[in-house]
């Protein structure tokens, strides 16, 4: 079933409350209007407007306008820049602006946060190395293990170790054992 359309003359109209009865021109029952199905006027409607009105028919079996428009009326218009700074309040800025800059600082800070932990381990090694202590006890930051690496290991070069985390220097690997830590996998 296709879109009915009516036509009508607007008999009733309570405008404090926003609603109102339309008589059709074909003299069928009156049918109800509601000022949200007039969106686009530029006006509210007035006894006696001629209305313009697409059918709807709800499921208690009365009738109601919906996609009205006032004949003769033009339709209330928006610019598209009218529109879009209406429908962008500052809050909604200000929010956008605001997360872009912590998405910022916050990549920066990891960024030059890692930089700066990694320069500070190194410059640390050798005032907490021992002479002659050469065993590397790391903690594993995928499985949070206590893993030791002793000079010649394949991970051995790349691993820094980081006191302010646990992590240590041994002198022997029966030191690093007798502390709870683990050889690391070759």
């Amino acid at each position: 079933m296709g879109i009915i359309r009516g036509q009508g003359k607007l008999i009733k109209w309570q405008d404090d409350k926003g609603y109102g009865f339309i008589r059709p021109n074909d003299g069928n029952q009156e049918i109800f209007l509601h000022i949200s199905s007039l969106k686009n006027a530029s006006r509210r409607p007035k006894v006696g407007d001629t209305i313009i009105y697409e059918l709807v028919t709800e499921k208690n079996g009365k009738s109601r306008a919906a996609q009205a428009s006032i004949q003769g009326v033009n339709p209330r218009t928006v610019s598209f820049q009218q529109k879009s700074i209406k429908s962008k309040p500052i809050k909604t800025i200000f929010k956008n602006v605001f997360g872009i800059v912590a998405l910022i600082g916050l990549a920066a800070s990891a960024f030059w946060g890692s930089e700066w932990s990694r320069s500070r381990s190194r410059s640390l090694i050798p005032s907490i190395t021992k002479p002659n202590c050469n065993v590397k006890g790391n903690i594993s930051q995928n499985t949070g293990r206590k893993l030791y690496h002793i000079p010649g290991m394949e991970d051995y070069e790349s691993t820094v170790i980081d006191p302010q985390s646990g992590e240590k220097w041994f002198c022997t690997e029966s030191e690093a054992i007798n502390n709870g830590w683990q050889k690391a996998p070759n």
